[in-house]
């Protein structure tokens, strides 16, 4: 091994441990946002059960629920009810850091700068650090993708039969893990296209010099359709979840145009772009993650002006092949953008799915900058810019995770759980104490359209919660939390006296909490 290679080597593993220690360290400090506390619900059922069975309408696929079960093996845990939240956080970060190390054999690809400079300025992304410790399916999706994208290429230079089942493993996890992974699919599908019909019509040489044999497709489609319908299937004891994972398109195509009841994350076309180039929320830090998307425009030169390949002094079957493989991320990129900005339904953490080939393209961008700046006065000056653009990146992320990490200001925080909530928690603990029945008394939970995530998630170690639509009858418990629009209704039904205090759900959603007066007097009286 060179001198030269021993540094890479170094290089890459200082990266990899800043992406460790940023996407490690207080995982549990940060509230569960609603929809990690639902996904934590869904793997504690199959953690306590052994049962899964796929929602068609919530939830999205069961790659991350399974992939749960090991961390919750190895935490001790013997019920759901004793888990925590590293348990299930952890999984998204071996994943993030799967990711990272699934850049290192795209070097003969890229190039080893073009690797490292992706590798480095996806260590620090505050997108990639912030949801790569959301116990959400993105970042599993996005490492999936990763695979497909690297067994591809592979494939297109060793055509190894090997490679083309890799390709559908990967299709298939991307499948059982959320439905959007058909808009990536697509994507990748056109974008192979483009960057075939390129090789052709501009190169004027065959991409590949022999037909890729249909036995090697057959394995890619069957591989892809095993794995989606043994995961689907819940392992064959659920005969209906691969038929209810297609027609869950029909509910997924109807959120997409923006109707129903998600009418509320109707975004403008260009809300991702925007939220990567510039955030301010009247108060707090101004974000931007500008960089990315800015070396990604300058990766597509090289990529767009280079030399006829014909014409190119290192004119071989590598060259152009890495040449084709580079077209591809840029056209892939570029479908992703435009895909995801026609579809009204937007969330934050889609915007991963855009990200990971702009730091690919970034990446090129960066040692392409780098390699052109020729004298080393120059060179020097465009380091200096480039370390400082990846400093910016990683002031935002120690800020975004651990100063802003539940903080409506913070561009990636989405409807999130207000740090307040834990007050509830508290209160309700609290209250277990001076109850003869402690963790067994009943706890009613009242709100229209069940809109109480993540109280499912702080309130699992008490063994009897009731959530209601409406006011049960009766309406008395211990500790009533309810909707604070159902007050006056309330109050008229309730027998006993109750201490009302109000708490906050999320950033301009309240619950009322009622506590039995009784309780409430042996409360303060346990105080003095």
């Amino acid at each position: 091994m060179g001198s030269s290679r021993i540094i890479y080597v170094l290089l890459f593993l200082c990266v990899t441990v800043i992406a460790a220690a940023y996407r490690l360290p207080h995982l549990s400090d940060r509230p569960m946002h609603g929809d990690e506390a639902n996904q934590a619900v869904k793997a504690g059922m199959l953690f306590d059960k052994g049962i899964y069975h796929y929602d068609p309408y919530e939830h999205h696929g069961p790659t991350l629920y399974y992939f749960t079960l090991p961390s919750l093996w190895l935490s001790g845990a013997k019920q759901f009810k004793d888990t925590n939240e590293w348990s299930y956080r952890i999984v998204p970060v071996v994943f993030a850091l799967g990711l990272l190390l699934l850049f290192w054999p795209l070097r003969s690809a890229l190039g080893n700068g073009s690797v490292l400079w992706a590798a480095l300025l996806y260590a620090v992304s505050n997108a990639m650090v912030f949801y790569s410790r959301y116990y959400i399916q993105e970042t599993l999706l996005v490492f999936f993708t990763a695979v497909v994208l690297l067994s591809g290429w592979r494939y297109a230079a060793t055509r190894k039969a090997g490679w083309a089942i890799v390709i559908g493993i990967g299709l298939g996890m991307m499948h059982a893990t959320k439905e959007t992974s058909i808009i990536l699919i697509a994507c990748m599908g056109m974008a192979c296209i483009l960057a075939w019909f390129m090789a052709h019509l501009w190169d004027k040489k065959p991409l590949f010099p022999e037909e890729i044999p249909a036995w090697h497709l057959l394995c890619t489609v069957f591989a892809a359709i095993l794995v989606s319908v043994v995961l689907f299937s819940s392992f064959f004891t659920h005969a209906r979840g691969p038929f209810d994972s297609v027609l869950a398109y029909a509910n997924y195509f109807y959120r997409a145009e923006g109707a129903g009841s998600t009418a509320t994350h109707e975004k403008p076309w260009y809300y991702y772009l925007l939220l990567l180039m510039y955030t301010y929320r009247t108060a707090g830090p101004r974000w931007s993650e500008a960089i990315i998307p800015g070396l990604a425009l300058v990766g597509a030169i090289p990529i767009l002006f280079h030399k006829k390949v014909s014409e190119n002094s290192d004119d071989t079957p590598a060259t152009r092949m890495a040449l084709s493989f580079q077209r591809f991320i840029l056209f892939y990129a570029m479908l992703i953008i435009l895909a995801y900005s026609l579809v009204p339904y937007k969330t934050p953490w889609n915007v991963l799915d855009l990200l990971f080939p702009m730091f690919l393209l970034a990446g090129i961008g960066a040692a392409w900058l780098v390699r052109v700046a020729r004298f080393w006065p120059v060179r020097t000056i465009v380091l200096i810019l480039l370390l400082g653009g990846i400093a910016q990146l990683a002031d935002q992320t120690c800020l975004g995770n651990f100063r802003y990490p539940a903080d409506p200001r913070n561009p990636y925080v989405y409807a999130h759980t207000s740090t307040a909530l834990m007050r509830l928690v508290h209160r309700v603990e609290d209250i277990a104490k001076v109850n003869p029945d402690g963790k067994s008394m009943y706890i009613s939970v009242i709100r229209p359209d069940a809109d109480y995530w993540p109280l499912p998630w702080y309130l699992r170690q008490y063994d009897r919660v009731g959530y209601w639509p409406g006011i049960p009858e009766p309406s008395d418990a211990p500790i009533i939390i309810a909707d604070p629009h159902l007050e006056d209704a309330l109050t008229k039904l309730l027998k006993a006296h109750y201490q009302v205090e109000i708490h906050g759900l999320r950033p301009g959603v309240f619950l009322l909490a009622y506590i039995r007066q009784d309780l409430w007097d042996a409360f303060m009286a346990a105080r003095k």
